[in-house]
């Protein structure tokens, strides 16, 4: 924004101070993506995983069809969310926050929401989360 004003573009300063800053969750969500590549795509095949695991459970009319399934996608899923939390509790520190339970917990429920939901996917692939987001179920 300095750059732009410093460049006589004060219209492009007006319009980048204008854009919404991401909330801590957010942000954090969206440097361990951008930091951690080989584990969001873990994520977002983990993720395909377990939306294709409820589906088949959802689809069969036997009882007890495809619970191993689902409890294998959830598992994979849950294991593939642990190095973007790791990621993104590091960064928190680095920053000199200290990352609360309420912060790591908004940014696993956004990152699960990313790994499940293709808009919220497609915003944390880009790293353009600004808010928190969470995914209530199928």
């Amino acid at each position: 924004m300095k750059q732009l004003r410093a460049d006589g573009q004060r219209e492009e300063a007006a319009a980048v101070a204008k854009l919404r800053r991401p909330t801590v969750a957010a942000w954090a969500a969206n440097q361990a993506i951008r930091s951690q590549p080989k584990a969001a795509r873990e994520l977002w095949a983990a993720g395909d995983a377990l939306r294709k695991a409820h589906e088949k459970i959802v689809r069969s009319r036997k009882k007890g069809t495809g619970g191993d399934a689902l409890r294998e996608a959830t598992a994979r899923q849950r294991e593939a969310l642990r190095p973007l939390l790791a990621a993104a509790a590091g960064l928190l520190d680095d920053r000199g926050r200290s990352p609360s339970a309420q912060t790591l917990a908004l940014v696993e429920a956004t990152l699960h929401a990313a790994s499940l939901d293709a808009d919220v996917r497609d915003e944390a692939a880009a790293g353009r989360l600004t808010t928190d987001h969470s995914h209530v179920g199928f």
